[in-house]
């Protein structure tokens, strides 16, 4: 008499058929993850460090911000969904951290010396670089780093709706082809 109309279940005409399989694992693309990933860290790294020095604090908990952006902008560009695309992003994202890291270095070098910071790289050396990853990197900025990677990993793979996965399903793993019912 009182019942309520259920929320969660689908009607019969509103089910989907499974999506081609195929197609989904045709659309990935590591190329264009490691691009947009190696893109995203860029921008955010001399985001990183320009409002360092506008603000003259360090902000380590940003490396993990850009891990997060990281990971998303692999997951939207390269529309992964096998391990290669996590993988991939946590490398990008610990390779973001600590390029983060240097380039505030650079522009708060660049500041005290009065140089430009093209200048500055112009200067490093592999002596310099060794004695700032092993002076001015610190155990927070590790942990910060792992952070990072863990988060750009966990945003990394692309999220399926239910018939996209039934779709991967009845895919064979070896010859691509549609399993037959019956």
């Amino acid at each position: 008499m009182f019942r309520l109309k259920q929320k969660h279940s689908q009607k019969e005409a509103e089910k989907r058929p499974a999506a081609d399989g195929r197609r989904l694992l045709a659309e990935q693309s590591a190329a264009r993850a490691f691009a947009a990933g190696i893109a995203v860290a860029l921008l955010l790294c001399w985001l990183w460090a320009m409002f360092t020095v506008a603000t003259g604090r360090v902000f380590p908990w940003f490396s993990v911000l850009i891990g997060v952006m990281i990971g998303i902008a692999v997951q939207r560009f390269g529309r992964g969904l096998d391990w290669r695309f996590p993988v991939l992003a946590a490398v990008v994202a610990a390779f973001a951290a600590y390029a983060g890291n240097l380039m505030i270095g650079i522009f708060e070098t660049g500041r005290y010396i009065e140089a430009a910071p093209l200048r500055v790289v112009s200067g490093l050396s592999q002596d310099s670089i060794k004695y700032f990853f092993s002076n001015a990197i610190s155990p927070i900025d590790h942990i910060y780093a792992i952070c990072a990677c863990a988060v750009a990993a966990f945003f990394a793979n692309r999220r399926l709706k239910r018939h996209e996965v039934l779709g991967l399903r009845t895919i064979t793993p070896v010859t691509g082809e549609r399993f037959r019912d019956g």
